[in-house]
């Protein structure tokens, strides 16, 4: 009995190694992945004045971007 548990072991570790100690790591990254916080670092340009701003301060309208309300109202 205690042998059979040190080989399942032993496999069960060979197939951890094998995949790098990564089974777990790769469903942390996709987490991290899904944050806003690189989301919200992003550039966009402003359709109007072509100035680029940081998507979250940008406002998105009828699929276009515009850095300000005054650019949005030009449009």
């Amino acid at each position: 009995m205690l042998l059979k548990l040190l080989i399942i072991g032993a496999l069960l570790y060979a197939i951890y190694r094998f995949f790098g100690g990564r089974i777990l790591a790769d469903k942390r990254d996709s987490i991290d992945s899904n944050d806003n916080s690189q989301d919200s670092e992003t550039l966009v340009e402003c359709s109007e004045c072509s100035t680029y701003v940081v998507k979250k301060d940008a406002i998105y309208y009828r699929g276009k971007w515009y850095c300000s309300q005054e650019c949005l109202s030009k449009a």
